[in-house]
């Protein structure tokens, strides 16, 4: 598809510059510029702008896409209809990258194509359960709920990320401290008392050598330990780029105690919301399945999700194959067996989702609860350990002198 910045002339003979049109090639641009009742002046081809950093590919957050929903979801339910309302969407945006996505969505949409083929077309940039649930709505005729479950769906989901951004960010700011307190005090201070001791000519004991020597790499090879960390960390990263390496750090997370119990609850949030959420738009149990899959997150868990998923198809009901698998809290296969009876799958696992959501909160607050005294203990052992190191053979000098 290209673009052409044509000069055309409407069947009043009124000359129109800048008439801006996407189509395959020349050929097509003339048949439907006459099908408008315009004729071709002149043309010029626009070249195609990098929407962002990186190249032509959009990237919108969570965040971004809870946003978009919510207020075309306000006025889908208000009766506008959906092309005045990526209209006024796309003139009304400040982000760049958000108002590029809009854009593409409102010619498409007004070109005539359904929202969801739309969608379809930038699978780079809107996530599969998005799309889904657009087709699942516009089949039902029910496109303004769909995109208000969206809107909600996504919503929590950002809710969710600030929860575990905001608990880490504590222990995160008290490990950076620890390290900028232990590299002042190594590089800065003891220098200082290595010279007074040199000069006094003390006997060294064993824990100052040790904390010396640590000065003296630290000093004299700082860079190479940069290169050395950096190195491990992109090693870690390509490791966890790798499909084995992802499974295995998602493995070492369930059997960690406390933290196996928050990725589990976790897990279980994110399956069974989107799951409502699928399922309540009008999508079959095993298309449903195939995306809440995918937005759990752990590979272990999502493994094992799988197994059921194929246990399904093979006729077996939703609560019985999850227990099989034993992957998620044995409350979430209860709870869907009770829905399973009673008809009311949807709002079984939206219960479900909602008490795993204050679960996974309070899992968080007990975890940090946990780290918080235990980074400052360790934080407090080094620094006094160093501590001390520097003050011993102070004690042995004044311990001579006085003897």
């Amino acid at each position: 598809m290209q673009e052409y910045n044509c000069t055309v002339k409407g069947i009043d003979g009124k000359t129109i510059n800048n008439y801006k049109l996407k189509t395959e090639d020349e050929s097509s641009l003339i048949a439907q510029l006459k099908s408008s009742g315009l004729y071709l002046v002149r043309y010029e081809v626009v070249e195609a702008k990098k929407d962002i950093v990186g190249g032509n590919k959009l990237k919108l957050s969570s965040k971004d896409i809870s946003v978009l929903c919510r207020q075309l979801a306000s006025m889908l339910t208000s009766g506008v209809t959906l092309v005045k309302a990526l209209n006024i969407l796309y003139l009304q945006m400040e982000k760049k990258n958000i108002k590029e996505a809009v854009k593409r969505l409102y010619e498409a949409v007004q070109k005539g194509e359904q929202f969801s083929e739309a969608l379809r077309k930038q699978t780079n940039v809107y996530p599969e359960l998005m799309i889904s649930m657009v087709e699942a709505g516009e089949g039902s005729g029910r496109l303004d709920s769909v995109i208000e479950k969206l809107a909600a769906h996504y919503e929590k989901d950002v809710k969710l990320k600030a929860k575990i951004k905001t608990a880490l960010t504590y222990p995160i700011i008290l490990v950076v401290l620890c390290i900028a307190v232990v590299i002042i005090l190594v590089t800065q201070v003891l220098p200082i008392f290595i010279g007074m001791f040199n000069e006094a000519g003390a006997e060294l004991p064993l824990p100052t050598k040790m904390v010396m020597g640590f000065s003296q790499v630290l000093t004299g090879y700082w860079y190479l330990i940069i290169l050395f960390s950096v190195i491990i960390a992109l090693g870690f990263k390509v490791y966890l780029g790798t499909e084995a390496g992802l499974k295995n750090w998602h493995r070492l997370l369930l059997k960690i105690p406390v933290v196996n119990k928050t990725m589990t609850k976790l897990a279980a949030v994110r399956f069974t919301s989107t799951l409502s959420t699928l399922l309540s738009s009008g999508l079959n149990l095993l298309a449903s399945l195939d995306i809440s899959i995918k937005v759990v997150g752990n590979r272990v868990v999502m493994e094992g999700l799988n197994i059921s998923k194929e246990d399904i198809r093979k006729g077996m009901p939703l609560s019985q194959s999850l227990r099989k698998v034993n992957v998620l809290p044995p409350m979430v296969y209860s709870m869907i067996g009770i829905g399973e009876e009673s008809g009311s799958i949807e709002k079984m696992l939206e219960k479900c989702a909602e008490y795993y959501d204050n679960e996974v909160d309070n899992s968080i607050t007990k975890l940090v609860s946990m780290i918080e005294p235990l980074l400052i203990i360790v934080m407090a052992v080094v620094v006094g350990f160093i501590v001390i190191a520097m003050m011993m053979p102070i004690f042995d000098i004044y311990g001579t002198v006085g003897g």
